[in-house]
């Protein structure tokens, strides 16, 4: 659980979390076996997008590069409330992030606190450009448990070839200036992981972003595979090194290397909140074309997440994942929680 520092997870336990947790894991469990939906409980896990417009132009992003169809927008803390007041009591922690850039959501840090009001564990990721003195002050009092900061080059060369439009040294003083509010403070949160993506223009830099990772007093470098979705992407993007190639690639097809097996534990244990309501199965469904219902249509999430448009989603996982378009490039499931 590189991600989710165990520790931190440990302060929100609570009967009435352990106890929905195992209802979900059951009834994956059963529902694995017999091939039939059994949904006990409520999600665990929950990813909500603040917002899902970014300042940056990332050419595997489908907000980057323009592929996004859904609406842009930021979410309203009303919409954030309804959410956490309903399901709060049953999670064990919260994705702060999707699609898009947080800090450019005004309210993101009231999201934090709202939160950590109902002692749940509240993860975030940046691309780092807005962390100026005054947003890191707030960041760290906000009481945010861990935050990722994407950080994919060690020169300002390699790092927008691709962060189209950012600026490197913006990013490393951002992080300075959170490590030097934790101090100030006297916390040791938020946990700082710099995210590193491996591809082909920066796969040797590894050595030196680790050094880099010390250097800033960030606590961990988290290393990524590249993800893309043509064999046209793989001749620029891939690396050369198997290590960190996710997938085998011919002159025709592109095969993530660890396809999942079985039914994916995701529509039994977690589910997504985007900007405007909508409710999806998963971080892959980026464009929302799998969506169960909507929480501003006057729906609880509790009735999206026993809807027939859910059920019939599990329905497919369990007896035909293969033809789930979101999940052919997938190959970890849960894993990319924890």
């Amino acid at each position: 659980m590189q991600e989710i520092p165990i520790k931190l997870i440990y302060k929100t336990i609570s009967w009435r979390r352990l106890l929905n947790a195992a209802r979900g894991l059951i009834g994956l469990q059963l529902s694995a076996l017999s091939k039939r939906s059994f949904v006990w409980g409520r999600p665990f896990i929950l990813t909500v997008e603040p917002t899902n417009i970014c300042n940056l132009k990332c050419p595997l992003c489908v907000t980057g590069n323009g592929q996004m169809t859904r609406q842009t927008g930021m979410m309203t803390l009303d919409t954030f409330k309804k959410t956490i007041d309903e399901v709060g009591q049953y999670l064990f922690y919260l994705l702060l992030y999707q699609q898009g850039e947080p800090y450019l959501n005004p309210e993101f840090l009231n999201f934090v606190r709202y939160a950590k009001q109902k002692r749940i564990f509240v993860t975030s990721s940046t691309n780092g450009h807005y962390l100026g003195s005054s947003s890191a002050r707030e960041t760290v009092a906000s009481g945010l448990d861990s935050l990722i900061i994407s950080v994919d080059g060690t020169t300002q060369t390699s790092y927008e070839k691709y962060r189209v439009k950012g600026e490197l040294e913006k990013v490393k003083q951002g992080i300075r200036n959170l490590v030097t509010e934790r101090q100030q403070q006297q916390r040791t949160t938020p946990v700082i992981f710099l995210q590193f993506i491996v591809m082909r223009h920066n796969e040797h830099e590894i050595a030196q972003m680790e050094k880099l990772t010390k250097e800033l007093g960030a606590d961990k470098l988290l290393i990524k595979t590249v993800q893309i979705d043509s064999v046209n992407s793989a001749a620029e993007w891939l690396p050369r090194s198997e290590k960190y190639r996710r997938y085998s690639v011919d002159e025709t097809r592109l095969q993530p290397k660890r396809l999942g097996t079985g039914p994916c534990s995701r529509p039994w244990t977690s589910a997504l909140v985007n900007w405007d309501g909508s409710v999806v199965p998963c971080c892959f469904d980026k464009n929302a074309d799998h969506a169960t219902g909507n929480i501003n249509n006057s729906k609880t999430i509790s009735r999206i997440w026993n809807s027939k448009k859910y059920a019939a989603f599990r329905k497919k996982m369990l007896t035909n994942r293969s033809t789930i378009d979101i999940c052919a490039n997938c190959s970890q499931g849960l894993r990319l929680y924890i």
